[in-house]
């Protein structure tokens, strides 16, 4: 687990298709999809999904079940990391401000 949201925000921000698929399954919160489709919904290309959903996995925003091409990604259920998401959002909508 990332210990605070300075160094989340560092890591999520690093690409910005990792912030994408944080947006992404942020609004779809019941989601669950294979990397293939994933890349298709936010229209990028698939090894960079895969590459950044795994991050998003060890990261612990979004869940991983199943291993390969069939292996299903779903937002995170983790009740400390969506307390982190929901700020991390926030201040990425200008809602609160940073620090």
């Amino acid at each position: 687990m990332i210990p605070s949201v300075s160094e989340f925000l560092e890591e999520v921000t690093k690409s910005p298709i990792r912030t994408e698929l944080v947006n992404f399954f942020y609004e779809n919160q019941f989601a669950m999809d294979t990397a293939k489709n994933l890349a298709r919904w936010i229209n990028k290309d698939l090894s960079e999904v895969e590459n950044d959903l795994e991050k998003l996995v060890k990261l612990k925003v979004v869940e991983k079940i199943g291993e390969g091409k069939s292996a299903i990604y779903s937002y995170t259920q983790n009740l400390e990391t969506i307390n982190i998401l929901d700020k991390f959002i926030r201040i990425m909508r200008g809602e609160e401000k940073y620090g």
